[in-house]
C-alpha cells in the first residue's frame, strides 16, 4: 500500500489461518494519520496520539518478535553535521521517543517478515499435495473410463448374443426333435457365457461406483486444499502490503528523526551560549582549514571566541540564527565614520588629535599640563605629573572608529556613505570581498550566514597569524581582527572557556572526521589571500 496523500483507506480482511495473524485494522492512507502527528508538528508535541504500528496492521503486540538490535547512528546519516556535532547534547526535549517509534516499526517489519516466511512455507507444503491429488484424480478418471468401456463391450456382446439367439430359434426346435444334433449342448454353453458376462458387468459397475466415490472424495480434498491456498495467497498478499506500508513508515520515522535532529540546530549547546548551528559552522571551518592550510592549526574554539565577542554567535540585538545558519535580522555595525567612541572628555582646546585611520583602535594622546613656570605652560604627556613623588598617571587615551568610506554601494551593509561591519563575524565589506566563500554550498556568498562567515574568518585569522599553534600566533590573529589589546584578551578568554567546557563527542558512524555540509574540494577563495599574503594590515573589524 502506498502511504501517500490522496490514497483512500484500504481495509484488510481479518483472518487467523494456519497460525498466521492477518491485519484486521484499516490502514490509514494519509501520512499524517499513520504517524499520529502532522508534518508541521513535532512528534514530541503530540506524542500521546502515537499509534502503535502493530495495532495498525492488526498484529497482537504481545506476539511480536523480539525488538531488533538497533544502532541509533543509522539515524544520523546526515550531510549537514560535521562528524560528532550531531551527538552534542543541546537544550530541549530528548529525541528518545522518536527512536522508540522507529524501533517499534522495525519490530513490526521483522514480525511481518516472520509471518510471510510462515505463509510461504505453508504454500510450499500444499503445492505438492495439489499435484498428488490432481494425479490421483486423473488416475481415477482413467480407470473409470476403462471400466465404462469394458461394461459397454460386455453389454454389447450380450445384446448381440440375444439377436443371434432369436434368429436361431427354429434351428433349436429342430434340434430338440433330433437327438443326435449338437445344438442343445451349444445352447447350454451360450447361457453359461452370458451369465458370466452379467457377473463381469456387475463387478465392473461396482468397481466403477467405488472409484467414482473415491474420485469425489479426492476432488473435495482438492477443493479444500485449493481454498486453503487461495486463503494463504490472500494472506501473503496482505502481509506484503502491510510490509510495504511499514517499510514506508520506517523511512518516514527515520526522516522525522532527522528532521527533528536538524530542527535542534538553533538550540543552544547544553550549558553554553553557543547555538548548535554556530558550533557546527566553527568546526566545519576549522576542519576545512586543516585541509587547505595545515600549518595554521586553527581550532573551532578560537573561532568561537571571535563569534562570542563579535555578535554572541549571531544573537546580537534582535537577531538569532536559524537552523541554516542565517541571521534572522541582519547584524550591522555602526557607520565607520571615524567618530570618537571613548575618551571624548580629553578632547579640549590645544589637543591635536591624529587623523582617523581605516582601523578602529586606541590612541594615546598628549594633553597640556599647566605649571608654575612664569614662562607659561608646557605640553607634557599625561603620564607625567607635577608631583614626582606620586606614581605616574595612566596616559589618557581615546578610542575612535575607523574611517572607511563606502566601498560596496550599500550592498552588504545598507549604507552608501560609510562602510559598516556586517554579519555574525563582523566583516567590513571590502575585507569580506577578499575572503568571501560559500561554505554551506548554497551558491550564495553571504556574510550574514554563520557558515560562510566562519570559514572566511578562519582564512582571515590564518592569513594574519601564519600559525595559531602558539599563544603569540593567536594574539597576532586576534589583534589583526581588531586592533585592541582588550579585545584580543576577551577573545582569548572566551575561546579558552569554550575549549574547556564543550567536548565534541566521537562520531559513532565512523572515524573519518567528515566535514558535514562543507566540502573543501569546491571551496575556492575568490582571491587566494591565504596563499599570497601574510599581510596583517587588512582593515580591522571594529568591536562595537
Amino acid at each position: 500500500m502506498c502511504l501517500s496523500r490522496g490514497v483512500p483507506r484500504i481495509s484488510l480482511v481479518a483472518l487467523i489461518v494456519f497460525g498466521l495473524s492477518i491485519p484486521n485494522a484499516a490502514l490509514a492512507a494519509e501520512t499524517d494519520e499513520l504517524f499520529g502527528y502532522t508534518t508541521s508538528d513535532s512528534i514530541l508535541e503530540v506524542d500521546s496520539e502515537w499509534v502503535d504500528p502493530a495495532v495498525m496492521v492488526g498484529l497482537n503486540p504481545s506476539e511480536l518478535v523480539e525488538a531488533p538490535e538497533f544502532d541509533i547512528a543509522t539515524l544520523h546519516d546526515s550531510t549537514v553535521f560535521a562528524a560528532g556535532i550531531d551527538w552534542v547534547p543541546v537544550e530541549g526535549e530528548p529525541l528518545t521517543p522518536l527512536v522508540e517509534h522507529h524501533v517499534r516499526v522495525l519490530q513490526v517489519i521483522e514480525t511481518l517478515d516472520r509471518d510471510l516466511a510462515r505463509a510461504g512455507r505453508k504454500i510450499s507444503q500444499r503445492r505438492p499435495q495439489v499435484r498428488v491429488l490432481n494425479n490421483a484424480i486423473a488416475h481415477e478418471h482413467a480407470e473409470e473410463a476403462r471400466l465404462a468401456q469394458e461394461i459397454f463391450i460386455l453389454r454389447t456382446a450380450i445384446a448381440e448374443f440375444a439377436v443371434r439367439a432369436f434368429i436361431a430359434e427354429d434351428e433349436l426346435d429342430s434340434a430338440l426333435a433330433l437327438p443326435d444334433t449338437e445344438l442343445t449342448e451349444s445352447r447350454v454353453v451360450s447361457d453359461e457365457v452370458r451369465g458370466d458376462q452379467f457377473i463381469q458387468i456387475y463387478d465392473r459397475e461396482a468397481e466403477l461406483a467405488e472409484r467414482q466415490m473415491r474420485r469425489a472424495g479426492l476432488e473435495e480434498d482438492l477443493r479444500v486444499l485449493r481454498s486453503e491456498l487461495r486463503t494463504l495467497r490472500a494472506v501473503r498478499l496482505g502481509l506484503l502490503g502491510d510490509l510495504r506500508s511499514m517499510q514506508d513508515l520506517s523511512k518516514q520515522t527515520a526522516a522525522t528523526y532527522q528532521r527533528e535532529l536538524h530542527q535542534r540546530l538553533d538550540h543552544f549547546v547544553e550549558g553554553s551560549d553557543i547555538p548548535l548551528v554556530a558550533l557546527n559552522a566553527y568546526v566545519i571551518a576549522a576542519r576545512i582549514q586543516e585541509v587547505e592550510n595545515p600549518s595554521c592549526q586553527i581550532k573551532w574554539w578560537m573561532l568561537a571566541g571571535i563569534g562570542k565577542i563579535e555578535s554572541i554567535h549571531g544573537h546580537f540585538g534582535k537577531s538569532t540564527l536559524d537552523i541554516n545558519g542565517n541571521t534572522t535580522d541582519s547584524i550591522t555595525g555602526p557607520p565607520l565614520d571615524g567618530r570618537i567612541l571613548e575618551g571624548a572628555e580629553y578632547v579640549t582646546n590645544g589637543i591635536t588629535l591624529p587623523e582617523p585611520t581605516d582601523r578602529t583602535g586606541v590612541v594615546e594622546i598628549e594633553i597640556p599640563v599647566p605649571t608654575d613656570d612664569a614662562a607659561g605652560s608646557n605640553v607634557v604627556t599625561a603620564s607625567a605629573t607635577p608631583d614626582s613623588s606620586e606614581a605616574p598617571a595612566p596616559a589618557p587615551v581615546i578610542k575612535r572608529l575607523a574611517l572607511i568610506k563606502d566601498s560596496d554601494g550599500g550592498k552588504f551593509d545598507g549604507d552608501a556613505t560609510y562602510d559598516r561591519a556586517v554579519g555574525p563575524m563582523q566583516f567590513i565589506p571590502q575585507t569580506w570581498r577578499r575572503y568571501e566563500v560559500d561554505a554551506n554550498l548554497d551558491d550564495e556568498l553571504d556574510p550574514q550566514n554563520i557558515y560562510d562567515a566562519s570559514l572566511a574568518s578562519a582564512r582571515y585569522l590564518c592569513t594574519a597569524a601564519g600559525t595559531m599553534t602558539s599563544r603569540e600566533g593567536q594574539e597576532r590573529a586576534y589583534f589583526a581582527y581588531n586592533h585592541d589589546l582588550e579585545y584580543s584578551e576577551n577573545v582569548a578568554a572566551a575561546a579558552a572557556r569554550y575549549r574547556s567546557t564543550i567536548e565534541l563527542p566521537a562520531d559513532p558512524a565512523g572515524s573519518a572526521p567528515h566535514l558535514g555540509i562543507a566540502d573543501p574540494t569546491p571551496l575556492a577563495l575568490e582571491t587566494r589571500a591565504a596563499e599570497t599574503s601574510k599581510d596583517v594590515g587588512d582593515p580591522a573589524l571594529p568591536d562595537w
